[in-house]
């Protein structure tokens, strides 16, 4: 199919068959291309965004003849119309784009406060902070020193393994890596005498601490069969407020 000579552009013939335009398409470069009035920035906007239009109508041939029809001012709408279109998908887009910042921002704050959770926990085990707390408190009374401090370990170690968040053993708060030893004085923790009678603070659930102390053949028992007297009792409030003090490294 060839265009009338009269539409035809000067020194141009008509294009091979083909690869013809489609009439809609034709129709629409053919009104804005001899529009005198409009700026030819216009109409190549114009010819770009009714691309999509054309793509129809090479589908659907002769299905659609709103555009042979069309006037200008109806083509400047169209792309007004889409210009508006556009500006609401960008607007859309900034809004998500900014919803993910938050929520990265969320995920952040959430990691932040986990190391905080962990930097406390760290101080407890470290003993660098004071701790409160629910607890078993335990004296043992030993007046001819019998009890060593292989029986204190032991009481310490069963305090953990039951679930302490924190043991003070006389003026001594013991971290992870204290030691004990025997004297002339008696037990002493990390170098510091423990005096008698022997005291021990452990913050953690009181009937579970307990438990562990009583359990057959376990610390209490060690203890009396020393000759030495066990005595434990929960606290629903108690504080160790002894504290070991932060590297300098």
């Amino acid at each position: 199919m060839t265009m009338p000579d009269e539409d035809t552009p000067s020194g141009g013939g008509a294009p091979p068959a083909d690869t013809a335009a489609p009439a809609d398409v034709r129709d629409v470069w053919h009104r804005l291309a001899f529009q005198p009035s409009r700026p030819h920035l216009v109409i190549g906007l114009l010819f770009a965004v009714l691309g999509l239009l054309a793509t129809v109508a090479i589908v659907r041939p002769g299905t659609d003849d709103r555009w042979r029809t069309a006037r200008t001012e109806d083509l400047v709408q169209i792309l007004d119309d889409l210009t508006s279109r556009q500006q609401r998908l960008d607007a859309e887009a900034a809004r998500l784009t900014g919803l993910q910042r938050d929520l990265e921002a969320g995920s952040t704050v959430e990691a932040a406060a986990e190391a905080r959770r962990r930097l406390a926990a760290l101080q407890v085990l470290t003993g660098t902070t004071p701790v409160s707390g629910p607890g078993l408190s335990i004296v043992i009374s030993d007046p001819t020193r019998q009890v060593d401090a292989s029986v204190v370990l032991d009481a310490v170690q069963e305090l953990r393994d039951a679930g302490a968040e924190a043991i003070q053993v006389g003026p001594a708060r013991v971290v992870v890596d204290s030691w004990f030893g025997d004297s002339a004085d008696g037990v002493v923790v990390d170098g510091q005498p423990v005096g008698t009678p022997l005291r021990i603070q452990a913050i953690g659930d009181p009937s579970t601490l307990a438990t562990a102390m009583g359990i057959p053949g376990g610390v209490a028992d060690s203890v009396r069969t020393r000759g030495a007297v066990f005595a434990a009792s929960t606290d629903p409030s108690m504080t160790i407020s002894v504290t070991v003090p932060e590297s300098s490294e």
